[in-house]
């Protein structure tokens, strides 16, 4: 009876796994990394209205946008954390190297939206003196974050069939 037990149990664990109901550690990320490049990309649709509405002193707008730039990147930072449990099972060092760039890059961004939110603050209290003084810093911090964006995208670029075979690009 007790060896009927263990086989079924091994036989079911046989099914599930080739049925694909176990991810192995690279589905895992990947079935993040698609939700997560949506985030970024959303986020950084928000900021850059966020960015024209202050342009034409629509501080409403800009505040609008920002606070959902911020949530997008937020959202961005939570899928990294799910994606970090895998990391480490990961035997592919670009993806390792595509992941410690993104986590940067959206850390970055985040801190970015962070600093356009207070400038937005400031703009919106006619303190254009500290408006622009976080806003100038909002906008070197995102320099930075763009600039590992496109070494991201480069390295996607570089190894695009490793990409395309993860279903990333």
């Amino acid at each position: 009876m007790r060896k009927d037990i263990i086989l079924v149990v091994l036989i079911l664990i046989a099914v599930v796994s080739i049925s694909g109901c176990i991810n192995s550690p690279i589905d895992n990320v990947n079935n993040r990394m698609k939700d997560l490049n949506t985030d970024i990309t959303e986020g950084d649709t928000d900021y850059n209205s966020a960015v024209s509405s202050i342009n034409n002193r629509d501080f409403d707008s800009a505040n609008s946008n920002v606070q959902i730039a911020k949530q997008k990147f937020d959202d961005a930072e939570g899928k990294l954390s799910e994606i970090e449990e895998y990391e480490n099972n990961l035997n592919e060092s670009v993806y390792k190297e595509y992941i410690d760039l993104i986590k940067e890059e959206v850390s970055l961004k985040k801190q970015a939206s962070d600093e356009l939110y207070l400038a937005v603050q400031y703009y919106a209290n006619n303190d254009a003196y500290s408006g622009n003084s976080y806003g100038k810093s909002s906008n070197s911090l995102m320099q930075k974050a763009v600039i590992l964006q496109d070494e991201r995208n480069n390295l996607v670029e570089e190894n695009s069939d490793l990409f395309k075979k993860a279903g990333i690009i």
